[in-house]
């Protein structure tokens, strides 16, 4: 306690350390530090301000999108409404779909379709499928040959 008490005699007493303590120019530096972050701030916000209208736009353009999509469907309803109701549409497009892919490979992989994507192709449907990217570009090559475009 007496070594503080002392240290802080000598601090006091001691008047070169406030001889580099300018206090108008301490201020200065002070005030040009909250200019320039009321600056940065205010940068911040227009550009905050920019992305949320560009947010916005494209917010928009998408509800349009939807709901001209959708057509009388859409007419007269909320925005929470749209979504479902485009949600819905894309599933049940989706399904249907998958729905159809479904049933034409099963009708290439057996019977009468097996035997025209063979004798066509030379392969399966299955090898077909399980072919490598640089095979399946071979094979398309050498169908456009033998059968044209």
């Amino acid at each position: 306690m007496n070594r503080f008490i002392m240290l802080m005699l000598l601090t006091l007493c001691n008047t070169h350390v406030l001889a580099d303590w300018d206090p108008e120019l301490e201020a200065q530096e002070q005030a040009q530090r909250e200019a320039t972050q009321r600056a940065e701030q205010a940068r911040e916000r227009e550009a905050q301000k920019m992305v949320d209208e560009a947010n916005a736009k494209g917010n928009r353009e998408m509800m349009d999108s939807k709901r001209k999509n959708l057509g009388a469907a859409a007419k007269g309803k909320s925005d929470a409404e749209v979504n479902r109701l485009y949600d819905a549409k894309i599933k049940q497009t989706t399904d249907e779909a998958n729905r159809l892919a479904q049933e034409a490979r099963s009708a290439l992989s057996q019977g009468q379709g097996a035997a025209a994507v063979k004798q066509v192709t030379g392969k399966s449907l299955q090898e077909l499928e399980n072919m490598s990217d640089e095979e399946a570009e071979a094979l398309s090559r050498e169908l456009e040959k033998k059968y044209g475009q």
